[in-house]
């Protein structure tokens, strides 16, 4: 593979996984944005499993989680569902800060006998930056984009009427 995709694949699970959380995040209090999301959630579960899962413990697992988002995402109650979705958006945020921390402690891994490096020392080898910048990067994005998910968020006209309501009364 080219240095370009090396350093692209190295990279992209982190930043995904906190750009997704973070914007996840910014629409939890709308009632449409927790549906599309929850949905959305179920049915990329269901495709992922089309396209990669190939044992029977994964595809089962997977395409009832998959079927139960999307039912939730369908059937809930506006509460309900916006809790769920609030639920999944925090866990992503909080799985790419903690994902990012062990690059910090650990730069190689042996798994099944077959040696690999950390994400992070792939990075340095392609740009000879070193590891422990590009886990700061990661780790500064993730905070940074939980941080933007916590505090700004846009809310359906009916929940900021009854929240205004709520001040005023």
């Amino acid at each position: 593979a080219g240095v370009f995709q090396r350093a692209w694949v190295a990279s992209a699970g982190y930043q995904s996984t906190a750009i997704v959380g973070g914007i996840s995040l910014m629409f939890r209090r709308t009632n449409m944005g927790a549906r599309i999301g929850t949905c959305g959630i179920g049915i990329l579960m269901l495709f992922t499993c089309l396209l990669f899962v190939r044992n029977a413990f994964g595809l089962a697992v997977l395409v009832l989680m998959g079927l139960s988002l999307i039912v939730a995402g369908r059937y809930l109650p506006p509460f309900w569902i916006g809790e769920l979705y609030a639920l999944i958006a925090a866990t992503t945020c909080l799985n790419a800060i903690t994902s990012v921390r062990v690059l910090f402690f650990v730069t190689e891994s042996n798994i099944g006998g077959v040696t690999s490096t950390s994400d992070a020392m792939t990075m340095q080898n392609v740009t000879k930056i070193p590891y422990y910048v590009w886990s700061s990067l990661w780790m500064a994005l993730a905070l940074w984009m939980t941080a933007m998910g916590i505090f700004i968020n846009f809310e359906t006209q009916q929940k900021q009427q009854s929240n205004d309501a709520v001040m005023e009364g």
